[in-house]
């Protein structure tokens, strides 16, 4: 048992180990499988329709309508103090 123990210990030395060819292609294959994934995103999201007003932006109408209905709640309760809901 003590002499596996010897052998495990004796490796070669830690400034000789290095990736090499094995750890370049994992690498170069990640880089190359991220390359199609963006390109194949980005030609997915450019054939998504998004219906828009006069003024360019899809959410313009809810968006001010749900910030006016915040807005006037706010606005009417200046006294600091909950106002009765209806």
């Amino acid at each position: 048992m003590n002499a596996l123990l010897t052998l495990a210990g004796e490796g070669p030395a830690a400034e000789t180990v290095t990736p090499g060819v094995l750890g370049f292609i994992a690498i170069a294959s990640i880089g190359v499988a991220l390359y199609f994934l963006m390109k194949s995103m980005r030609e997915r999201l450019d054939g998504i329709q998004v219906e828009r007003d006069d003024t360019g932006d899809a959410r313009a109408d809810s968006d001010s309508a749900e910030a006016a209905d915040e807005g006037s709640d706010s606005a009417a309760d200046t006294t600091g103090t909950a106002s009765p809901s209806s």
